[in-house]
């Protein structure tokens, strides 16, 4: 089996990005040899990874909660129809996120500690300026969205949920851009302090609403967009000598980024878009009290999703790591023990689901979301197989070939758009949760053939 490294040379932005940031000394991992390994302490083996972890986890924990909370709140003193509004206007800051996060923040988590303080600080600074001209482009495009509802295209109630967002969704896309960046630094302890901070905020504002019987999903944004900008100025002025933001700079920059994250991006925007579709579609041919129940079974399935995140934190760094100091070989054994790890974690909340899945649905969200059960089940198998197949995902990135998971998750928007687009308007929610598993069975099955039929490699 050849061992030769057979990699498409980096390109000349990269390239004279790599060469500058060599100068500054980049921090040295722990050697493999100076530990032996198990099943668990194979995926953890950094200094303080445990204590890092355990806050890794409660600061997922707080802004799943969050978000879960929220839901629960407005199911219980909102129509279904606002649940619904509420559940796709959250699709849409979902989706905005995912791509910022691709296009932003994964090059910075990867190329921000290898500079020194001052270019740091300008690639810093570069970071700052990409996010706010995103954010304001993201702002422009639900306005007009917000003015083609208000036309009469689109769900009934839907103009003033947007029409909320314009402002809001880039207050809360620059929240998420200050978690990551906290975490691209380890500044993991303030990631938690601010998501912490928002919760209480966010909970009070919207528990105060539902108190005085005003509570609607225009008024959910904007006590979250309210939230979140009180905290975001806080921490920008807090972390203020961190960043010097310079236009040309940040131009040069962009490049460099677009350069590394091409296919990450454009694998994220694919998984985003056949995500947050299923809502809209269920919107289109059921209606919006249809896409409320999708919300409440989505949001029971997916209790477990700070545990899943937390892990996901903790593995996809260690896989880059593993790759570049152990070898293929190494790689491929890290990457079967942590896709069983998480295969047996995860297959206990699937037990659960299929349990209880429809009892948890109409006691937190009401005797009105009852008897659905089923399809808490299906979504929960498709949390599981998505959640297997996560560090094979992570080990194309390692490898380099994030090309390949572009083209697995292109099978998932073409099932979505042929035969998900019938079953959804034959079956309604049944039919939008058995798609949505099909295309990750197959979509996850490509991805680890892709894997496993590559030649090994060594860095």
């Amino acid at each position: 089996m050849s061992t030769s490294l057979d990699l498409d040379p980096p390109s000349p932005a990269v390239e004279k990005f790599l060469i500058a940031s060599a100068e500054s000394p980049v921090p040295r991992a722990i050697s493999p040899s100076s530990r032996r390994t198990s099943l668990f302490g194979s995926l953890f083996s950094y200094d303080n990874s445990l204590c890092q972890g355990v806050v890794s986890l409660a600061d997922q924990a707080v802004a799943s909660g969050t978000n879960f909370i929220t839901g629960v709140i407005l199911a219980r003193t909102c129509s279904k129809e606002e649940l619904g509004l509420y559940a796709l206007g959250f699709s849409l800051i979902l989706l905005m996120t995912d791509f910022q996060t691709n296009l932003i923040t994964t090059p910075y988590m990867v190329y921000a500690p290898r500079l020194n303080a001052q270019a740091h600080a300008l690639y810093t600074g570069s970071t700052l300026i990409h996010q706010l001209t995103f954010c304001v482009l993201t702002m422009l495009g639900v306005a007009g969205g917000a003015i083609v509802v208000t036309h009469g295209v689109g769900p009934r109630g839907l103009g003033p949920v947007l029409w909320a967002l314009s402002p809001v969704i880039a207050l809360i896309m620059l929240r998420e851009h200050a978690r990551r960046v906290s975490f691209a630094r380890l500044r993991i302890m303030t990631a938690f302090l601010f998501d912490t901070s928002i919760a209480i905020g966010q909970i009070i504002g919207l528990a105060l609403l539902a108190h005085f019987r005003l509570l609607s999903a225009s008024r959910a944004f904007w006590v979250i967009g309210s939230v979140c900008a009180i905290a975001v100025l806080g921490w920008l002025w807090s972390d203020r000598q961190c960043y010097r933001p310079r236009f040309s700079e940040s131009l040069a920059d962009l490049k460099t980024n677009w350069a590394f994250g091409k296919w990450v991006f454009a694998s994220g925007l694919v998984v985003a878009v056949g995500m947050n579709l299923y809502p809209w579609l269920l919107a289109a041919f059921k209606g919006a009290a249809s896409t409320a129940v999708w919300a409440a079974c989505l949001g029971v399935a997916s209790v477990g999703n700070p545990a899943v995140l937390g892990i996901q934190n903790l593995i996809g760094p260690k896989i880059a790591h593993v790759y570049a100091e152990a070898g293929p070989e190494a790689l491929r054994r890290l990457v079967f023990k942590a896709s069983l790890v998480i295969a047996l974690v995860m297959s206990l909340l699937f037990v659960l689901m299929f349990k209880w899945g429809g009892s948890l649905v109409a006691l937190l969200y009401g005797s009105q979301y009852a008897g659905h059960g089923l399809i808490v089940t299906i979504i929960a198998a498709n949390v599981l197989v998505l959640t297997t197949a996560f560090p094979f995902t992570r080990a194309l990135y390692a490898i380099e070939r994030a090309d390949l998971d572009f083209f697995g998750n292109l099978i998932a928007i073409f099932i979505m758009v042929t035969v998900g687009l019938w079953f959804v308007r034959v079956w309604g929610l049944f039919g939008a949760a058995v798609v949505l598993l099909g295309s990750s069975l197959v979509t996850s099955a490509a991805k680890v053939g892709a894997y496993l039929r590559l030649p090994s490699r060594t860095s």
